[in-house]
């Protein structure tokens, strides 16, 4: 690696901390390019290197972040083995990759409060996990109320200030997934005339 790659990387680093600093302190709107450089100690010229705006920054930080975030949603499983991994986990510890999203969120807690009160980015996000709960629930309705509720969780943990642990959390959310996926199996057991009331 140069000496001139070292530097962009390096760069890249101070003004995202910078970012994150200032957004922990301010809503995006009262950030500015000139609070950016200046809390990185950087010039703006080297800013304009990486960014075209505060807007473009926010914008790559988005991707970046949020494609960390979906990532951890994927999974290289199907969706009935997801469905059986949940299921082996009804009573024990939470499912490792849901103490990870926890723990992402925490790491990302300023960038998220932020996100959040955007509600452009909620429907998106909101879709991009109906889109990876599909492949596990594969019920439409039930895909939407998993993302719904999921964003919805998040929301409020961010809003009360993250209390708990990740673990507590995740344990929180694998129970709900649980219970989601156990209702849903009653109600086609049900359906089929295997259970009545």
């Amino acid at each position: 690696m140069t000496v001139a790659e070292r530097n962009a990387i390096s760069s890249r680093w101070l003004i995202k901390e910078a970012f994150f600093a200032l957004l922990a302190l301010h809503p995006f709107e009262k950030v500015s390019v000139h609070a950016i450089v200046r809390k990185a100690g950087i010039s703006r010229s080297t800013f304009y290197l990486h960014f075209r705006d505060k807007f473009d920054l926010l914008e790559q930080m988005t991707e970046e972040i949020v494609g960390e975030l979906l990532a951890m949603y994927e999974g290289k499983l199907s969706g009935e083995d997801q469905r059986e991994l949940i299921r082996a986990y009804e009573d024990k510890l939470p499912i490792p990759g849901t103490i990870a999203i926890c723990e992402h969120f925490r790491t990302y807690e300023c960038f998220y409060r932020n996100r959040f009160q955007d509600s452009r980015f909620l429907i998106w996000l909101s879709e991009e996990l109906r889109l990876r709960f599909l492949r596990i629930y594969r019920d439409e309705a039930q895909a939407t109320f998993a993302a719904g509720g999921t964003m919805g969780f998040y929301g409020r943990w961010l809003a009360e200030g993250m209390p708990g642990t990740s673990l507590e959390n995740a344990r929180k959310l694998c129970s709900i997934a649980m219970f989601s996926l156990h209702d849903k199996e009653l109600a086609v057991t049900f359906a089929a005339g295997k259970i009545s009331v």
